[in-house]
């Protein structure tokens, strides 16, 4: 088995840690050259975007997703997802087959439509990419080369508590304040919609203040069965004045704290990929804001156990989103699983020797 495998590049294009797979694929980034198939993990902005689309249609390569990704990217995007010739939408967790190479999509539970990376390669072998993945999985890749997401590394191992803890005691706190004052909710796309359906609220709070973004991807999770507001009221809107006028509480429900402007009433929910090593899941940091530390990422032990589920025989940790913990990943494989692990800019540099 080929260690070090020069087959498999990550470069940085226009911020985006392109992941090339031998000379034909590309998975969450630029089309290169010589690729035909585009591959996008999920529907968050910094693995997919209008621009990496239109590039890939324009330059005739194939562009693979889920249907779900193909719908929440719809909601903001202007490339063509309803339909193009280049677009490609699996059949569930049926390969698609290409001139030398097959491809699978496989649900890594981080958000809707979010998938695993599966190729398999006449020339190459199997090889992967994690993408950003949850850890609830219960289908894994079957690949002997594995590209790792590092947005979290396995040394988080303090925290008394569970990401389910933290979702549960979000929502107690939440329903303790929603109809009394003011509530602002601001958590990243899909982590959001994941907490409206656990609030299972909406039989009495019918409506919410939101942006055109929120609006979109709640009406996506609504079609997959994730209870969501029954009306969402844009921000800046003559609706949304209109129920300022009534003087009673509102809701605000948002994916980024810019959505929601610099006057916010009442109290604030950030619910931020950080303060998941704190005491207790909810910190208050002043009388009108609490932090939350709430990811749908893997964090801690549960990234280790991903990876020896797996069982690659060769693992690169992608540098390009959080170096320092790409750095703790490959040292932690390599100590506890005794699988040989290296950085992707370690792997650049030998690529480059």
């Amino acid at each position: 088995m080929k260690k070090n495998p020069d087959f498999i590049n990550i470069v940085n294009d226009w911020n985006y840690g392109s992941i090339r797979f031998g000379n034909k694929i590309v998975c969450d980034g630029r089309p290169a050259d010589k690729s035909e198939v585009v591959v996008f993990s999920h529907a968050h902005e910094d693995h997919v975007s209008n621009n990496l689309i239109a590039e890939a249609y324009q330059k005739d390569k194939r562009v693979l997703m889920s249907e779900y990704t193909r719908q929440l990217c719809s909601t903001y995007m202007l490339a063509n997802l309803d339909y193009d010739y280049n677009l490609k939408i699996p059949d569930g967790n049926i390969a698609e087959t290409f001139d030398g190479f097959k491809i699978k999509l496989i649900e890594s539970k981080h958000i809707l439509g979010s998938s695993q990376i599966e190729i398999d390669d006449e020339d190459f072998g199997r090889m992967g990419y994690s993408g950003d993945f949850g850890e609830s999985i219960n289908e894994y890749l079957d690949v002997d080369f594995l590209v790792l997401d590092s947005t979290y590394s396995g040394n988080f191992t303090n925290r008394k508590w569970t990401m389910e803890d933290a979702l549960e005691n979000l929502c107690d706190d939440l329903k303790n304040n929603i109809g009394n004052r003011d509530v602002n909710l601001i958590a990243d796309a899909g982590l959001l919609q994941t907490i409206l359906d656990r609030l299972d609220i909406w039989e009495n709070i019918t409506t919410v203040v939101s942006g055109k973004k929120e609006k979109g991807w709640s009406k996506v999770y609504s079609n997959a069965l994730y209870t969501q507001p029954k009306d969402i009221v844009l921000k800046g809107s003559d609706e949304e004045r209109e129920l300022k006028f009534k003087n009673e509480p509102i809701l605000y429900v948002a994916h980024n704290r810019s959505t929601l402007g610099d006057f916010m009433t009442g109290i604030t929910y950030q619910v931020k990929n950080i303060g998941i090593e704190n005491e207790q899941p909810i910190n208050e940091i002043n009388d009108t804001t609490k932090r939350i530390g709430l990811s749908s990422h893997a964090t801690g032990k549960s990234i280790i156990e991903y990876v020896e589920k797996v069982n690659p025989s060769f693992v690169i940790t992608d540098s390009t989103r959080s170096k320092n913990n790409s750095v703790k990943l490959a040292k932690l494989i390599g100590e506890q699983l005794g699988i040989p692990a290296m950085t992707s800019e370690e792997h650049q540099k030998l690529r480059a020797s």
